[in-house]
């Protein structure tokens, strides 16, 4: 019902054979993972098994060296390196079955240290004399003058669109409606025909279309189609497989969305799944524009439309003027109180919006008629039942002085990250929404002691879950794992932070999520999209727990419309 821990590498592996890199993994390790195209959760981050080759990016000829080459002409080491391949790995050691340190995604660019240190297990292709094991920046040894990176520059070679590391949404998201067909490259009329052919009436499909990069004003090939097949077609055999699932009382999965191997389409596409967007494409023979994904897919695109008003909420840095407790309003209606003189009570002072934060004053709270109010530092008050609120708490055993740690309160629903005894910064989180009394529908987040296991600035969620079907977006960014597919990642298709919403992942609203992943361990070197947690760079201990022996929630949104994203203030 989710996918395995190999799926990324093995996906990677499957783009480079084919031309387009596509499609990565996510889905929750709760349970049973169920969960509604706008509320995905991951699977468990990638584990490299095989050597991922990216074919579709402009590189050398394919022909490669069966061993060493005698250039003729003095050797010249490159200075840097830019990937080529959706995962180029790292290894400790110069050699292919050697561990992975972490990798780099297409068009990143890494220093080179030193090198070559030779060529065991790495394919070089003929025109790269320079080929072989590069030691780069970070550490760790890089495949160069093969499918996975090249000497830079390339000037034959445009990367896509690099992750914007200074922004909370390191890509250009957007949303798909309708029914949409994601292809592995532009596709020529007879695909069309082919695979979307409800757009069709009357017309005869071409052999071949051409296309104009919009961005680049250069042309890029398209392979010739094949005709359509009168017969069965890949569409009608698909749209079976899909009728039976539904008929069978079930939702499509994602296996019946998929593409046949070796051909032009990639996946179908259901409304409300995500794609990160590279660049536009026009198609001349159309006319139409598609966007390329940031996995190297083809989008028409008419379906999609541009995510833009994701949570711009942001959390607290912790310093000597800002400190805990705090608070943050989490009710849609929400008051700010002034405290009767008595102490025994509070009045209404002014609404306040959903998310506005308070600094806490260490004084007793208010306790009036069954409610709880708390004081803030300029002589108000906040009604326990609309805030959610962070304290400081005393680092578990074992806990250096200087040590980064995270602690999740489950119960308030807040995260607090620490270095020693010292908390850094304070914020509101979507945990795990659970259903005890349904096993299929419990989604509790875990509790315990844990480590940061790999840090991604982007992967892939997707998913088939119980009853809503198949979900899938692309590059969910800063994602973390600290507990097999248990993640703290950033999430922009809701804004409730305060309330339980995921489906056992730690969501942050972008900004927060880059804010805790720029800082936790292990570092992520330069350059790297990846890296994973060792015995020589540990992960950030992580935390999860329940403040209030996991007591319900009051006032909990009644359906996930009630989570859609804010319209950011102008």
């Amino acid at each position: 019902m989710r996918r395995s821990p190999w799926f990324i590498s093995a996906r990677a592996a499957l783009a480079g054979a084919l031309p387009a890199a596509v499609f990565f993994a996510l889905s929750d390790h709760a349970p049973t993972p169920r969960a509604p195209s706008l509320r995905p959760e991951p699977v468990a981050p990638p584990t490299p098994l095989a050597e991922p080759i990216d074919a579709s990016t402009p590189i050398a000829p394919p022909t490669v060296a069966a061993e060493p080459i005698d250039a003729g002409f003095p050797f010249e080491r490159p200075t840097q390196l830019i990937a080529l391949a959706t995962w180029t790995p790292v290894r400790t050691e110069p050699r292919r079955d050697a561990q992975a340190l972490g990798y780099l995604r297409a068009g990143a660019t890494v220093d080179i240290l030193d090198g070559p240190a030779g060529r065991d297990g790495c394919v070089v292709h003929r025109d790269h004399p320079e080929g072989g094991w590069y030691h780069v920046r970070g550490g760790g040894f890089v495949c160069v003058g093969g499918n996975f990176a090249m000497p830079a520059p390339a000037r034959s070679y445009r990367p896509p669109t690099q992750p914007n590391l200074d922004a909370g949404m390191p890509y250009l998201y957007a949303i798909n409606y309708g029914r949409s067909v994601m292809y592995r490259r532009l596709p020529t009329l007879a695909d069309l025909h082919e695979y979307e052919p409800w757009r069709f009436s009357h017309a005869t499909p071409e052999s071949e279309s051409s296309a104009t990069d919009l961005d680049a004003g250069t042309p890029a090939p398209s392979p010739a189609g094949t005709p359509a097949d009168p017969g069965d077609t890949v569409e009608n055999r698909a749209a079976r497989s899909v009728a039976e699932v539904r008929d069978a009382g079930g939702p499509p999965r994602l296996t019946d969305l998929a593409g046949e191997r070796g051909g032009p389409v990639v996946r179908r596409l259901l409304s409300g799944m995500y794609v990160a967007t590279d660049r536009t494409v026009r198609d001349s023979a159309t006319d139409e524009v598609y966007w390329r994904t940031q996995s190297g897919g083809f989008v028409r695109n008419g379906r999609l439309s541009p995510v833009r008003n994701w949570s711009r909420f942001q959390g607290q840095v912790l310093d000597e003027t800002h400190h805990l407790p705090m608070a943050w309003m989490v009710s849609e209606t929400g008051w700010e109180y002034t405290p009767f003189a008595n102490g025994n009570g509070a009045s209404m002072h002014r609404r306040v919006p959903r998310l506005t934060s308070f600094a806490l004053s260490d004084a007793p709270p208010i306790r009036s008629g069954g409610q709880t109010f708390w004081r803030t530092v300029d002589d108000h008050a906040v009604n326990q039942r609309n805030v959610r609120r962070a304290v400081v708490r005393t680092p578990p055993d074992g806990v250096g002085p200087t040590e980064k740690w995270i602690d999740v309160d489950l119960d308030e629903q807040v995260l607090v990250a620490y270095e020693g005894t010292r908390p850094v910064f304070a914020t509101a989180i979507s945990s795990g929404r659970g259903d005890r009394s349904s096993g299929v529908r419990n989604y509790e987040s875990p509790s315990g002691s844990f480590r940061i296991q790999s840090r991604h600035i982007t992967t892939t969620m997707d998913g088939d879950t119980a009853g809503d079907g198949p979900y899938s977006i692309e590059d969910v960014p800063w994602v973390m794992y600290f507990n097999g597919s248990y993640a703290l990642h950033g999430a922009f298709w809701h804004s409730y932070f305060g309330w339980r919403m995921s489906h056992g992942c730690i969501n942050l609203s972008p900004g927060d999520a880059r804010w805790v992943f720029l800082w936790a361990d292990p570092v992520l070197p330069p350059g790297w999209h990846g890296v994973y947690a060792g015995s020589t760079q540990p992960g950030a201990r992580v935390e999860l727990r329940h403040s209030r022996a996991n007591a319900p929630e009051e006032d909990r949104p009644a359906s996930a419309a009630h989570a859609m994203p804010v319209q950011p203030a102008q």
